[in-house]
């Protein structure tokens, strides 16, 4: 009796399963039908679309854009004007500057030693210089008396313009030394920027080796490799837009470089930047030149281009049927050059003829549509 009542339990189960099973398949295939009927519907519909009038032109105009770096107007590197070791660098990479500002010193007591010791010879210079002079009066008063010989007297005469001539010597030598004291403090010869530093302290260093390099504040300039055809057409003074990220600024044409890039094939153009917007000395800026080009073509918007067979281009345009109708078709175009958002084309377009400007992707030829003002954008588009 207990397997009997689990039987029919476990067929009751599987018979309920099933009839929501056909309930579920019944339910999905009426939406299907709808769902379709809707899309027959939708696909009837005229579809919006933007157009832009074709205007033929026997000539465009191209953007082209070069690199360069912004550079300071001025750079240094600057050093002691005599060796010795390095006592203290006070100054680190990114500080700012002012003229005469200490940057290094070195150990002055080798510096100080040496003057004291050209000191030391200027004194007994002087001592014997005064001796001599003494010496001659003594002599010239016995030459009357004639108690001494004229040779003596030359002699003597000969050795005082040699203690003259030394004491000029170690005056001279007197002054380097104090000059030289002078300079084991290295100072900012202008306004500016610490951007590299080159030795550390406890370094001994040779007089004239960079220590410091500093881009001066104020004025930058632009270093732009341009071709020598666009160098002909420019002129000294001619002011260009400069970018750089999202900063830009005039610059003004101060010099061309007479010398030919030969790995670029560009010669340099340096722009005065007059009112800078931020740039730092080192990151890159583009310069954008236009240049009128003979060619028979049309622009069109980027988003008009539809990818066609064997690598060819095609964009649809809007025409009428025998009953009237609105409907697209499809003509080949070959680009002949790439703008910011628009393209230059050639082929078969004529004068006139309305191409779709966006979301090509969605249309067949022969598809029914309806010209909007604005356009519109494509499903699923943001």
């Amino acid at each position: 009796m207990r397997e009997l009542m689990t039987k029919l339990l476990r067929l009751t189960i599987w018979c309920g399963s099933f009839v929501v099973i056909v309930f579920a398949a019944a339910m999905m295939g009426t939406g299907l039908l709808s769902l379709r009927a809707s899309d027959d519907v939708d696909t009837a519909r005229p579809l919006p679309v933007a157009v832009q009038t074709v205007v033929i032109q026997d000539r465009y105009v191209a953007a082209r854009r070069f690199p360069g770096r912004i550079e300071a107007a001025q750079v240094s590197d600057v050093s002691f004007q005599v060796g010795g070791e390095v006592s203290d660098v006070s100054v680190r990479i990114g500080d700012r500057v002012t003229a005469g500002q200490v940057l290094a010193r070195l150990d002055p007591e080798r510096l100080a030693n040496r003057q004291r010791e050209i000191q030391a010879a200027r004194d007994e210079a002087a001592a014997s210089l005064a001796r001599a002079e003494a010496t001659i009066r003594r002599i010239e008063g016995l030459l009357e008396e004639g108690y001494a010989t004229e040779q003596s007297l030359d002699d003597i005469t000969a050795e005082r313009d040699g203690l003259r001539a030394r004491a000029r010597q170690l005056d001279q030598a007197l002054a380097t030394a104090r000059t030289d004291l002078q300079d084991a403090a290295l100072r900012a010869p202008f306004d500016g920027v610490v951007v590299q530093r080159y030795v550390d302290s406890g370094v001994t260093v040779n007089a004239g080796q960079p220590i410091i390099q500093i881009n001066a504040s104020g004025k930058l300039d632009a270093l732009i490799g341009i071709p020598a055809s666009f160098a002909t057409r420019m002129r000294i003074g001619d002011r260009h837009q400069l970018q750089a990220g999202d900063l830009s600024a005039d610059g003004e044409l101060t010099g061309i470089s007479d010398a030919i890039d030969t790995s670029t094939q560009t010669v340099t153009a340096r722009f005065e930047i007059t009112e800078d917007p931020g740039f730092v000395p080192g990151v890159l800026v583009r310069l954008t030149l236009e240049e009128e080009r003979l060619a028979t073509g049309v622009w069109v918007p980027a988003t008009a281009l539809n990818e066609s067979y064997r690598g060819l281009w095609s964009v649809y345009v809007v025409v009428e049927n025998d009953d009237d109708e609105q409907i697209i078709a499809r003509k080949d175009v070959e680009i002949i050059h790439i703008g910011d958002s628009r393209v230059f084309v050639t082929g078969t377009l004529e004068e006139g003829d309305r191409v779709v400007a966006a979301a090509p992707f969605r249309f067949v030829p022969g598809q029914r549509v309806t010209i909007v003002d604005q356009p519109v954008s494509a499903p699923g588009a943001s």
